[in-house]
């Protein structure tokens, strides 16, 4: 059975829709084809932040100092599987070889260029989609409880300074203000104004899916297995049934590397296991998300309580999640927030895509034409969602894309 449509994209979460949308905006018909409902995977257990001023990435310099204790602990930020190192170790070479001064500096150019647009292109789809009220625009505070902790984020504050992110550097008492909720005594705090959030990712993604249906488009929940090819074509999607296309895109999140395997392109993705624990009455609200970089944790007040949401987890897309490193985040949140009530705390895991450079492929195939991928947000998926689709679809149609692509070719060394 060959069913007709003009444009496939692969994988439903914020990027998928964000591109659809886009796409549909210049009268393109588009098929959505997921494994899971749309909005339901990694994008429904995010921070929920629109982080507009992210410039850092993960690979900084002089971090290989601190893998070792970050790994070393079974419940640690950032926790590595035994048995997954050897499949891990080309990913966590280059890595290490992206946290030179230079290469970081160029990522930070390259993530600033795509987060910083992100409410220009979000917001719109938003409007259209009658969700207004799922955003907020408060700003993020990075918070620091340490004056260590607290110095070595003031100097990284050069990268906010190099690319012009409106910052602000609070200090202990002003920061105690912001947010009466935290403990007394933490060092300061870091300002950025201009980052919105949601309430609620996965009503954000159902409200631009909603869009999507009254705009013709059409969903197709089954896994995507193989491709049909005519020369430097894709011809089709193998799914239950072939699916014939004149253009695929792939924004499969952390399953777009296999996908991209199968046509052509290697790509040294990997996945950060991310997890969240939603406590539904924790007995303080707070004004706008928080990040704790110490503790690898950020804490939204949303629709369903309090999200505690981070950490890190090396360990594939096979292995079962381990939900104590949720459960760890409530006893790191009830240090910082007094008052808190972690009882009944939901916990979740989803899987974030995370390339060694920490700068995402926007890019069309180099071996097939009609082929586009957009995946590899890592930690800024909602926040780079609607930029990549509005980027992607420019591409495809030979248009002005928003941002210059380069850095984000599928072929560059990573």
């Amino acid at each position: 059975m060959t069913q007709l449509t003009q444009t496939t994209v692969i994988g439903a979460g914020i990027v998928g829709l964000c591109t659809a949308l886009y796409l549909q905006k210049r009268g393109v018909e588009v098929t959505l084809i997921d494994r899971q409902p749309p909005g339901e995977g990694t994008s429904s257990g995010n921070a929920g932040i629109i982080s507009v001023g992210s410039v850092h990435p993960e690979a900084m310099p002089g971090i290989w100092k601190e893998i070792p204790h970050m790994v070393l602990q079974r419940l640690a930020p950032v926790s590595l599987r035994p048995a997954y190192l050897p499949r891990f170790l080309p990913w966590l070479t280059r890595f290490l070889a992206n946290s030179s001064q230079a290469k970081a500096e160029a990522a930070s150019i390259a993530i600033h260029a795509l987060s910083s647009r992100a409410m220009d292109y979000l917001q719109p789809l938003v409007s259209k989609a009658g969700a207004n009220d799922l955003l907020r625009q408060e700003g993020s505070l990075y918070v620091y409880e340490t004056p260590a902790q607290f110095a070595k984020a003031k100097r990284d504050c050069a990268y906010f300074a190099r690319r012009g992110v409106d910052y602000r550097i609070v200090g202990s008492v002003e920061l105690a203000q912001m947010e009466p909720n935290l403990r007394p005594g933490l060092a300061g705090g870091v300002l950025t104004a201009k980052a919105g959030h949601t309430v609620s990712p996965l009503a954000l993604s159902r409200a631009l899916f909603g869009l999507f249906l009254r705009q013709g488009g059409q969903f197709i929940q089954g896994e995507v297995n193989g491709f049909l090819t005519d020369g430097n074509r894709v011809t089709g999607v193998r799914t239950d049934f072939d699916l014939a296309c004149d253009q695929v895109f792939i924004t499969a999140g952390s399953w777009s590397r296999l996908l991209a395997r199968q046509l052509g392109s290697r790509v040294l993705l990997d996945t950060e296991r991310g997890y969240h624990l939603q406590l539904p009455n924790p007995g303080i609200e707070l004004k706008r998300p928080l990040l704790f970089a110490g503790r690898a944790f950020a804490a939204t007040s949303m629709q369903g309580g309090l999200r505690l949401a981070g950490t890190v987890e090396f360990a594939g897309l096979k292995a079962p999640p381990n939900y104590a490193r949720a459960h760890v985040l409530a006893r790191q949140a009830a240090a910082l927030f007094p008052g808190l009530n972690t009882e009944n705390g939901e916990a979740w895991m989803g899987y974030r895509p995370s390339l060694p450079d920490s700068v995402p492929v926007i890019s069309g195939s180099p071996h097939f034409k009609n082929v586009f991928y957009g995946f590899g947000h890592g930690h800024l998926g909602l926040t780079q969602a609607a930029v990549t689709g509005a980027t992607l679809a420019a591409m495809a149609a030979g248009d002005e894309t928003p941002v210059d692509v380069t850095p984000y070719r599928i072929d560059r060394v990573m």
